[in-house]
């Protein structure tokens, strides 16, 4: 996503996009309406030339109100609406300073007076191509004047984006005069934009030279500061050019530098300072957004977090799609404990833009706190390099649990800090961050020793460094060092399990975990962590004790309620997950955790219209939610009602019109609705913005490939495959799009390809199914050779055995059902498909296996009929009898289970029951394996003609 801070003038503050690091330097003019309403001044008719004088003064007010004197007796003075439009641009109006600017050209004002103060106006209220259209290149203007058109022209192309044409209008404009200080920081803009500091340097520099007192280029010196990290240098040039005694500059200029002053006086923990500031931010202009949030800023910093959230309320009111007021929000909430609403907003700020990793990082910590490992990991996942194991992400999540991360850090209490100047374990926290393993590795050895808590801190970094660079046994021994010497902390027995869980050593983990428990019984997150733990390790009566011991100190704590829903969902017990999940909404009737994990319940179940109903109940409870609102028009879609679900979708986008999500949802809805032509725009919009949408993409290939474009669907596909970080997910695309087009043997190709970049299993599987397409000659070696790396993929070494299955190999099926047992001796597709070989085999054991799936799964009827054919197999037809009447009850179109029901009714004796199942067979013309062994036991049976069932 292009990011806005490439972008100059209102927009940026009116979407609120307020990233502390990454804003760039510009000519940021707000359109406050600042000073005008109160110029009341004493009165004494001084004349126009007195205002021409009072503007150059710098006296706005005075000439404003000689204006409109003049004006009064002569409306059709152009000069005096010049002297107007003038002032009302330095007092911070522009929309009336371009309404009298423009009459002032209406009554005969030469352009070389007019074009410059409109060009600005047309640029602070953002009408860039008017600006282009009006400011016109082939006018006779004086050289000053010209020099001044071009650079206004290059400020409104690089407002557009369109760079090119923004450089040479600066580059033509310095050829008129070499030392225009506005053209250079027009270049130092361009070339801060394209990353390269170094030259936006030298541009600042020159630009200083030629005019060492040009508010603009001291304010473009701090922004490069700014922009560096180098906050104190930053915070000098801001201090310097707001002494200056009278310059030349907007006031939105002025109130953009004082708001970078704060800014840069937060990210030093000048927290006095920077409030002092933002106060006179908020007399200055009370309803811009920005200093609110900077406000809030200030206030989570010091830890002041119920006046952070009224700020930050405040902030979201005008502005409810800012990406970082809801990320803001996300981490008060975190630090209040309150996960669900932390929760809430962190998932919309991923919402706006997936690659936030901060965000990513903190909703991770969120749901593991809440006891939500899984979701946790999947979660954190993407925002680690390299392809971490399960137990090293979780490492990582409890080491940040341990350490306090997501906590302000002037926050006294519960995180236990102190408010400080300066971190000095921010360096390392940072480098660990990047990924730079080394490197923090080197600053936490470095430092000099320090107080207890600090050296807790430094041990804890360091665990979870070690573990990050697979370092497990320096993990273990720094871990097992701290805790021997604090043996009474619970938190050195949490973090030295972390660095046992990276070593592998799970029951050494968990006794660590148990001491810092034993220590702290009644910390609930140590519970709800070690549920997490059991809940990994398929140890789910356990882990149900974890929670309901949570449950017992805190009866409304949602969090376990979800953990122990979750539970029942793996353990097959769907009612019992539904309970729980509405006991979780009754206990936080506002967190869209439990209703979302209902509403998926419900969808997972068939039961669309209870989805939509509970997704109605989370609107109500969270009306103005984006989040709330897609859900419910997702489950509308579900449910069949695509024309409903148009309104709370289009609603959705309204409130978060950059959240891919919510744009990609709608335009499925009007494909449903078969509106193509809004539903391409739609996704046209979401993939210019992140050309790395994949559900976007995939939807838009997909419209293109029904309208017979092939070529057009695979463009978009080999688009994907140009980008670096979706080049695996274009090859996939490709093959989707092949295999959709029966283009079998291309779509294996493509997959292959994709293998090449990303050994992936989705692939894997994929590349199988179309070698399968295509009769290749075993196929299966590619599930083979994946099971050979990852021999717990339960899934894919099912779909190996069923393909073994298929093609009657039974002996390489059975071993592979074997090997499913091993892992989950309550798999009931195993159990069922082996007892199915067992049988045909032979084998003594079908019988036993057999059973034990009918014990598990007694009312399914593959089941029954696997059970009752092994019955008959050993000579218990009477057994079998009815059983497979159940079965064939309740699969009146299963040909092979009504065959067995014939077998078993013919060796019980009812030889007619036999012949009416058989000659109901026969109506029916189904196919089925052992159709020729039903004839024969028609014919055997006496029935008519020499055919049988459906001969």
């Amino acid at each position: 996503m292009p990011n806005d801070s490439t972008r100059t003038g209102i927009e940026r503050m009116r979407k609120i996009k307020l990233n502390t690091r990454t804003v760039r330097y510009g000519s940021l003019l707000l359109s406050m309406g600042l000073l005008l309403g109160a110029c009341g001044l004493t009165g004494g008719d001084r004349g126009l030339a007195a205002g021409v004088q009072d503007q150059a003064d710098g006296k706005y007010r005075a000439a404003y109100i000689e204006a409109k004197k003049v004006l009064q007796k002569d409306s059709k003075n152009g000069p005096a609406w010049l002297l107007l439009g003038r002032a009302s641009l330095m007092l911070g109006d522009p929309k009336d300073a371009l309404n009298n600017l423009q009459k002032a050209q209406a009554n005969g004002v030469p352009e070389a007076e007019w074009s410059v103060p409109m060009g600005q106006a047309l640029l602070v209220t953002q009408q860039y191509d008017k600006l282009l259209k009006t400011l016109s290149l082939d006018a006779q203007l004086d050289t000053p004047i010209k020099a001044s058109v071009l650079r206004l022209r290059g400020d409104a192309y690089r407002a557009l984006e369109q760079f090119d044409q923004a450089e040479q209008s600066y580059k033509a404009a310095l050829a008129l005069d070499p030392k225009d200080p506005q053209s250079l920081l027009g270049l130092a803009k361009l070339a801060s934009i394209a990353n390269k500091p170094d030259a936006a340097g030298q541009y600042v520099q020159q630009a200083l030279t030629a005019s060492p007192e040009s508010p603009q280029a001291w304010v473009a010196k701090g922004d490069l500061a700014f922009d560096a990290g180098e906050f104190a240098a930053a915070e000098s040039d801001y201090q310097k050019v707001l002494g200056f005694t009278k310059p030349d500059w907007l006031p939105q200029e002025h109130f953009y530098t004082l708001l970078r002053l704060a800014n840069v006086q937060a990210q030093q923990n000048k927290l006095d300072a920077a409030l002092e500031s933002i106060q006179t931010l908020e007399k200055m202009s009370p309803e811009q957004p920005y200093p609110r949030y900077l406000h809030a800023v200030v206030l989570y910093k010091q830890g002041h977090l119920d006046d952070a959230v009224s700020q930050l309320q405040q902030v979201l009111k005008g502005s409810p799609n800012s990406e970082q007021a809801q990320m803001l929000m996300g981490a008060v909430n975190y630090a209040q404990g309150n996960y669900a609403q932390a929760e809430m907003y962190l998932s919309n700020v991923m919402g706006i833009n997936r690659n936030n990793t901060k965000a990513r990082r903190l909703l991770a910590l969120t749901f593991y706190r809440e006891g939500r490992s899984s979701q946790a990991l999947n979660t954190l996942r993407p925002a680690v390099e390299g392809t971490p194991s399960d137990a090293e992400l979780l490492a990582l999540l409890q080491g940040a649990a341990a350490a306090g991360a997501g906590t302000p850090e002037g926050k006294a209490g519960a995180a236990g800090k102190k408010a400080v100047s300066s971190d000095p374990f921010a360096p390392a926290e940072e480098a660990i961050a990047a990924g730079q393993g080394s490197e923090a590795l080197s600053l936490l050895q470095a430092m000099p020793a320090g107080d207890a808590a600090s050296e807790a801190r430094r041990s804890r970094l360091q665990v979870i460094t070690y573990v990050r660079e697979k370092r497990a046994g320096d993990a273990v021994k720094v871990a097992a060092e701290y805790a021997s010497k604090h043996p009474q902390d619970s938190a050195a027995h949490l973090v030295y399990g972390t660095a046992l869980i990276a070593a592998g050593q799970r029951p050494e983990a968990r006794a660590q975990y148990e001491q810092a428990a034993k220590l702290d019984p009644k910390d609930l997150a140590t519970l709800l962590s070690l549920g997490s733990l059991d809940s990994l390790e398929g140890r789910y009566k356990d882990a149900a004790g974890r929670y309901d011991a949570v449950l017992k100190q805190d009866p409304r704590n949602e969090a376990a309620m979800m953990a122990l829903g979750r539970l029942a969902m793996v353990q097959g017990d769907k009612a019992g997950a539904i309970k729980w999940c509405k006991q979780a909404i009754d206990a936080a009737p506002k967190s869209p955790t439990a209703y979302i994990a209902l509403m998926m319940l419900y969808s997972q179940s068939g039961q669309f219209d209870e989805a939509v109903g509970t997704a109605t109940r989370l609107v109500e409870a969270v009306p103005d939610n984006p989040g709330a609102l897609n859900a419910l028009g997702a489950a509308q879609m579900n449910a069949g009602h695509a024309s409903e679900a148009l309104k709370p979708l289009q609603q959705a986008v309204k409130l978060a019109p950059e959240a891919p999500l919510y744009r990609t949802n709608l335009a499925r809805a009007q494909l449903i609705n078969k509106n193509t032509k809004d539903a391409q725009s739609n996704l046209e919009q979401v993939i210019k913005a992140d050309p790395g949408q994949l559900q976007a993409v995939a939807l838009l290939a997909s419209v293109k490939l029904q309208a017979h474009d092939l070529p057009g669907a695979l463009s978009l596909a080999r688009a994907l495959q140009a980008q670096a970080d979706t080049k695996a997910a274009g090859f996939a695309l490709e093959g989707d799009l092949y295999m959709a087009n029966k283009a079998y043997g291309d779509a294996a190709k493509a997959y292959q390809q994709g293998l090449k970049i990303s050994y992936d299993r989705s692939l894997v599987v994929k590349t199988f199914l179309a070698l399968s397409e295509d009769g290749a000659e075993k196929p299966e070696a590619v599930l083979s050779d994946w099971l050979a790396k990852h021999p717990d993929d339960a899934a894919t070494r099912m779909l190996l055995a069923q393909h073994y299955l298929t093609h009657k190999q039974n002996a390489p099926a059975a071993a592979q059902y074997e090997q499913l047992l091993k892992a989950n001796p309550s798999d009931i597709n195993a159990l069922n498909n082996l007892a199915w070989v067992y049988t045909q085999q032979g084998n003594g054991k079908a019988l036993a296996i057999a059973e034990r799936a009918y014990k598990l799964a007694p009312t399914s009827p593959s089941v029954q009929d696997t059970y009752a054919w092994a019955l008959i197999a050993g000579d218990q037809a009477l057994a079998a009898l009815p059983i497979l009447v159940k079965a064939a009850k309740a699969a009146p179109k299963a040909a092979a289970i009504h065959y067995h029901l014939a077998v078993a009714q013919a060796r019980t004796g009812d030889k007619a029951g036999a012949r009416t199942t058989l000659e109901s067979l026969q109506k029916s013309a189904a196919a089925f394996d052992d159709k020729q062994a039903a004839e024969i036991l028609y014919r055997e049976l006496g029935g008519a003609g020499a055919g049988g069932p459906g001969a």
